[in-house]
């Protein structure tokens, strides 16, 4: 079976070389390759940090016991599904301010700043009223198990109190990289990011005098980093003058531009629902499976992480770049420059899955799981560096060349036919119906990036995203 998958896979990456045309592949001394890179960076840096520190709880939780890794994994999907959310409000965000600085409109930045504020700390008081309020029936949409429902409904009421600290530094963090200030924003995430690892050890396992607190260690040191990283924005904020906002900012946010962030905000973030919607009904579907395919996951999630963090940086870096010449009405250059950003995201695709490959025995050495858990996370393994690859077409498409000409509608069509039309049927059909194992009910579910990929390629050839949506 995946001798076939494998053949599938390299007829796409050839069918992509579309792109190659007959010069080198990528040219090094490149003024956009070397924007890229520059830009990309510290947005990478940041982001194998953040997948260091989930791997980090994966494995301190795991030498406390399955039941409290198996828990916080999906009591996450909660904050996954504001995580979506706040993808969708920072893309629409991106998508604009990153226009307005290729025309040097600080302006209208600032008063966009303050619009998209106003919609980021009314969706993390909802989650947060549903997680304090109600943990335990949120964790009953996840697995039938009361002892993952005990443990995770206690760490849910904690850690929503960290939601309320996102819902401003997120979007302030996105409008530092959407000015090219990534080096401020990466700065400020990796410190919290470091406090948060440091924290989670400490309280996990008792260090310094303090108690061992496990599950509930992990949800006070998130709430603290959080906090501390809010503290960090604030004061970054005043130092940073072109965003620094005024009163008139405050009366000016609203009308034409409220209605602009909407039209291109709002399908991402019904995106971000769908596609997030769907991968927690994924995981509900896995979680009444039980839990060593929970803890499969759980490992298998975070393989997956470091194996496109390079891919998702390129999409994240390349759409304030391409949309700088966009915002120019520069509409070559975007175009070949869009095509360079393919490239190199393919290209990182395939290197972080063959480091993933590599990597598999040190995995499966230091991970505490169960016999079964263990082999069916050797049974993922192809799959994910086969996810891996397509992903890196797919995102970097979505997430970066479309966004940043504010084509956000296509995102949210394609991800409700593959995800809800595909995985999520077949997931329920297989588990419940045909009642197959639980690992080959996640791989066949899995295969959405795989259905997913000629329609992205179609889309991109038809170049609907090439243009200038601040005019």
């Amino acid at each position: 079976m995946f001798l076939k998958f494998y053949t599938i896979k390299v007829n796409i990456i050839i069918s992509i070389n579309i792109f190659f045309h007959k010069e080198p592949i990528l040219k090094i001394k490149d003024d956009f390759l070397k924007s890229l890179l520059f830009i990309t960076f510290p947005i990478v840096l940041q982001s194998l940090l953040t997948t260091a520190v989930g791997s980090a709880d994966v494995l301190m939780l795991s030498y406390v016991n399955q039941t409290s890794l198996s828990a916080v994994s999906l009591a996450n999907q909660v904050q996954f599904v504001l995580n979506l959310v706040y993808v969708g409000l920072r893309t629409g965000t991106t998508a604009m301010s990153s226009q307005y600085w290729g025309k040097n409109d600080t302006a209208s930045i600032r008063r966009l700043t303050l619009v998209v504020l106003r919609f980021s700390m009314g969706v993390s008081l909802f989650f947060f009223v549903l997680a304090f309020c109600m943990p335990r029936q949120l964790m009953h949409i996840f697995t039938s198990e009361p002892d993952l429902i005990t443990t995770g409904a206690e760490y849910l009421r904690i850690i929503a109190f960290s939601y309320l600290f996102m819902g401003v530094s997120q979007i302030y963090l996105c409008i530092l990289k959407s000015i090219q200030q990534v080096g401020r924003s990466a700065a400020i995430g990796s410190v919290t990011l470091a406090a948060n690892v440091i924290l989670n050890a400490v309280f996990i396992f008792g260090l310094l005098g303090f108690p061992k607190l496990g599950v509930t260690g992990v949800a006070i040191a998130t709430v603290i980093s959080r906090a501390a990283e809010l503290c960090l924005c604030g004061l970054d904020a005043g130092i940073i003058k072109k965003i620094h906002l005024t009163r008139e900012d405050f009366h000016d946010a609203g009308g034409i531009l409220s209605r602009n962030f909407l039209k291109y905000s709002l399908p991402v973030t019904a995106e971000g629902f769908v596609w997030g919607g769907a991968t927690a009904v994924l995981s509900a579907i896995m979680g009444h499976l039980g839990s060593d395919i929970v803890a499969a996951n759980s490992v298998a999630s975070v393989v997956q992480g470091l194996a496109t963090v390079v891919c998702f940086g390129f999409a994240e870096g390349g759409a304030v770049l391409l949309g700088k010449e966009l915002g120019r009405s520069n509409y070559s250059k975007a175009q070949k420059d869009a095509s360079k950003l393919m490239k190199a995201a393919l290209i990182s695709g395939l290197a972080g899955a063959v480091v993933m490959l590599l990597l598999k025995p040190v995995v499966t050495d230091i991970v505490r799981l169960s016999p079964q858990a263990l082999l069916d996370l050797n049974s993922m393994y192809l799959l994910l560096a086969l996810n891996a690859v397509l992903a890196s077409f797919t995102n970097t498409a979505i997430c970066g060349i479309f966004c940043a000409g504010g084509d956000t509608r296509f995102g949210l069509y394609c991800d409700f036919l593959v995800m809800w039309g595909y995985s999520v049927l077949i997931g329920l059909f297989l588990g419940f119906v045909w009642k197959l194992p639980p690992v080959t009910v996640y791989i066949i579910m899995n295969l959405h990036e795989l259905v997913k990929t000629p329609f992205v390629l179609k889309h991109y050839k038809g170049k609907k995203w090439l243009k200038n949506i601040t005019i």
